[in-house]
């Protein structure tokens, strides 16, 4: 949920395809238990592991850049969330982590955090979201009005799919 999810090199953005998505391959899953954890300058169980559909869908659809209010892109704390939360389960046959994400991290240790689930059983799959040409980055404010995100120099930020840290995670989470 991070504001790089509001490229839209992606039409409409990066933020609605990753939602569009994770409702995709919910409709495609027939008795798998889904939860939903929210990150981006921190991470947060958002709807706990669950076969009720419409509460997952409820919970994706009220996803948005302003549900975390520190920025960033915190990929190491949500593998590490993943990781505790399929821990809690007990009998869970396949242990999954869908991340959707541009991949722009600012932190690290996601590698080591992607090694430690794999470790305990928890594989991880990697959804780029974006594109590696990528887009400068625009907000809208209350008023509609648009204006470009700029970074602490006062420079335009151009987001970019990082196609090689998700593949990382994902050979690190022996998934793909």
């Amino acid at each position: 949920t991070s504001r790089s999810m509001l490229a839209e090199d992606m039409a409409p953005n990066r933020l609605a395809r990753a939602k569009l998505a994770a409702l995709d391959l919910m409709r495609l899953s027939k008795s798998d238990r889904f939860g939903l954890i929210a990150f981006a300058g921190g991470a947060f169980l958002q709807c706990p592991l669950t076969l009720d559909e419409e509460a997952f869908r409820q919970n994706v659809n009220s996803l948005d850049t302003t549900i975390i209010p520190q920025g960033g892109t915190a990929l190491t704390e949500a593998i590490e969330t993943a990781q505790r939360t399929i821990a809690a389960e007990e009998g869970a046959n396949h242990k999954v982590l869908i991340i959707f994400t541009d991949g722009e991290d600012h932190e690290s240790g996601e590698l080591e955090a992607a090694d430690t689930a794999a470790e305990k059983g928890l594989k991880i799959y990697t959804v780029g979201v974006g594109t590696p040409a990528g887009e400068l980055l625009k907000i809208t404010d209350e008023r509609g009005a648009s204006s470009y995100v700029k970074d602490e120099d006062g420079n335009v930020v151009k987001s970019r799919l990082n196609e090689d840290l998700l593949r990382q995670i994902a050979t690190k989470g022996n998934g793909f």
